[in-house]
């Protein structure tokens, strides 16, 4: 069905692309339709890792941030179980890409797709926890492990997972407290061995916890989760340890596995990563480095100043008229960030501003050395 619906839209738009070129051709003044080369949104590519642990191989769908390529940076990695559920995965990566810099840092998103369907991770219905137990392992002996030898994945790792796939957040996390940094489930599927999952809080892994850790569960009033998750968190909280933190969000008339659950965990991961509005208070460079300084230290693994924040900085400087203070700025950029083109054009507008023409057109040009289609560099180098 869904082969006969994708040939039914690739002819439709075939006669009107048809259609169109006969209307242009008696109409030369008609608006005409452009081909690019280029998608307008690409998601990631499609890869497989063979498992010895599994005795299959897994399909993973992987998104990397817009700029990886060109960075020097290392990344955050978030898991994602069964991105073979594309809408959500598409939902996933946009989000990463949309928040990126501005909210959050940016990440990479790994995902693996579980074509057997989700029930899966669960234990079955004489309580074997086999082949949840294996994919713990896999991913702690083999996926991880490959992430890290061919992506820069920073030492900072998240698991997700919606309804059973969130059971298995939950699980893998009673079970191995250390092998992620945070634990994400959507509408956990937590009736499933509750007394067992009980038992692990009390005497298990994390009862021992020494190092930081955060769980985060998000389900709705209307799907039944409620008396579940309020049992769970009960003992949670009678037996956890100092280093563990964990929140619990109950939305109302939301479905099984809210759609906004993904954006609440991300800003509840990260609640200040950029607390800063320059245009109301302008803050000092040192400032701004001491906080992305502090969150390097309180999460594990360097956290650079975000070009947007040095660039939206910069910017509000050069407007206060504190050209001394915006080089500094700028020139800061270009040592962190020489390979991105706002470094570029920010320091092109610190010598347009200083009258400085010549040395703004050399910055101006060397952002769209980086990036041709830069439109407000090429607008900035037109004024010139």
């Amino acid at each position: 069905m869904k082969t006969t619906k994708l040939l039914i839209l690739t002819c439709a738009l075939s006669l009107n692309t048809v259609f169109a070129q006969e209307k242009t051709e008696k109409d030369p003044d008609s608006p005409r339709l452009t081909e690019h080369s280029k998608p307008a949104v690409t998601l990631g590519e499609i890869s497989s890792l063979q498992s010895k642990v599994l005795n299959k191989t897994i399909p993973l769908s992987i998104h990397l941030p817009e700029n990886y390529d060109s960075s020097r940076k290392t990344y955050p990695v978030l898991y994602m179980l069964g991105s073979d559920y594309r809408a959500r995965f598409a939902m996933l990566a946009s989000t990463l890409d949309y928040m990126g810099e501005g909210r959050i840092p940016e990440m990479i998103l790994i995902g693996i797709d579980l074509p057997e369907g989700n029930r899966i991770l669960l234990p079955t219905r004489d309580q074997d926890t086999t082949i949840p137990d294996n994919y713990i392992n896999f991913f702690e002996t083999e996926l991880i492990p490959y992430v890290d030898n061919n992506y820069r994945a920073a030492p900072f790792k998240v698991l997700f997972g919606g309804s059973n796939s969130g059971f298995f957040s939950v699980y893998t996390l009673l079970n191995n407290p250390l092998l992620f940094n945070g634990y994400f489930a959507s509408s956990p599927s937590l009736s499933n061995i509750s007394t067992e999952l009980q038992q692990k809080i009390k005497s298990g892994p994390l009862k021992t916890l020494s190092e930081n850790r955060f769980l985060h569960i998000i389900y709705s009033d209307d799907e039944g989760l409620t008396n579940h998750v309020s049992e769970f968190t009960r003992v949670l909280a009678d037996h956890k340890p100092e280093s563990f933190t964990y929140r619990v969000d109950e939305l109302v008339n939301q479905g099984h596995v809210p759609a906004m659950d993904f954006t609440q965990f991300l800003l509840a991961l990260y609640p200040d990563f950029k607390p800063f509005n320059f245009r109301k208070n302008l803050e000092s460079l040192d400032k701004v480095k001491q906080h992305f300084d502090r969150l390097s230290k309180r999460y594990g693994y360097e956290i650079k100043t975000p070009i947007s924040v040095i660039f939206d900085l910069g910017y509000v400087t050069i407007r206060s008229k504190n050209l001394i203070a915006a080089e500094e700025i700028f020139q800061y950029s270009l040592e962190v960030y020489p390979e991105e083109k706002d470094s570029y054009l920010g320091m092109g507008l610190l010598h347009q501003t200083q009258g400085q023409l010549e040395n703004a057109k050399v910055m101006y040009e060397k952002a769209l050395t980086i990036d041709p289609d830069f439109s407000l560099a090429k607008r900035w180098l037109q004024r010139l």
